[in-house]
């Protein structure tokens, strides 16, 4: 095997990450997949301290419009949380759900795989940790990919949060109407 093709494989391996087995029928989110967040909607959601968050103002870009009370987000559907201490970019913190769907996640938020991002130099939003339970290894998360009771799913995961598709926001619940 060349050496080239060996740096390679190994890339694939260490960034597949936590599958939970089959991933047909799913969608599996890749960094081009939040390429575009920035051009999304965008609202803000406060900057008061929240539990297990960094301080600073946050806003959640997502990718599809809120779906009726009662209803479900729809596979591919992609929501990236920023605090944007700054306007520029290199400073925020960048956190995401996305509805990967099928059996993923099923004893946490349901069909929901969470993500750590980062940005490039060039603006680009980087995947630096993803799962049931990432960890940007400084604190936040945690607890390594196959705990579904800590992290995000301590909270999103819960029963209470089954109710609004495991979206904790009130701007981007289902069923909620946006400014």
């Amino acid at each position: 095997m060349k050496w080239p093709g060996l740096w390679m494989a190994l890339a694939l391996a260490v960034g597949c990450g936590d599958t939970e087995g089959d991933t047909a029928g799913q969608f599996v989110a890749f960094t081009d997949h939040f390429r575009p967040f920035r051009n999304w909607t965008r609202l803000d959601v406060g900057s008061e301290p929240l539990e297990g968050h960094p301080p600073g103002p946050r806003f959640v870009y997502i990718n599809q419009p809120n779906p009726p009370a009662g209803g479900d987000y729809p596979v591919g559907t992609i929501i990236v949380k920023s605090v944007e201490p700054s306007a520029n970019f290199s400073d925020w913190e960048l956190f995401a759900m996305v509805k990967r769907g099928g059996s993923y996640n099923v004893n946490g938020a349901v069909g929901w795989e969470y993500f750590i991002l980062g940005m490039s130099t060039a603006g680009v939003p980087v995947i630096l940790s993803r799962g049931l339970n990432p960890t940007d290894l400084h604190g936040y998360g945690g607890g390594g990919a196959t705990t579904q009771t800590q992290g995000c799913n301590g909270c999103h995961g819960t029963a209470a949060g089954t109710s609004f598709d495991h979206i904790l926001s009130l701007a981007i619940r289902p069923g909620a109407t946006r400014p």
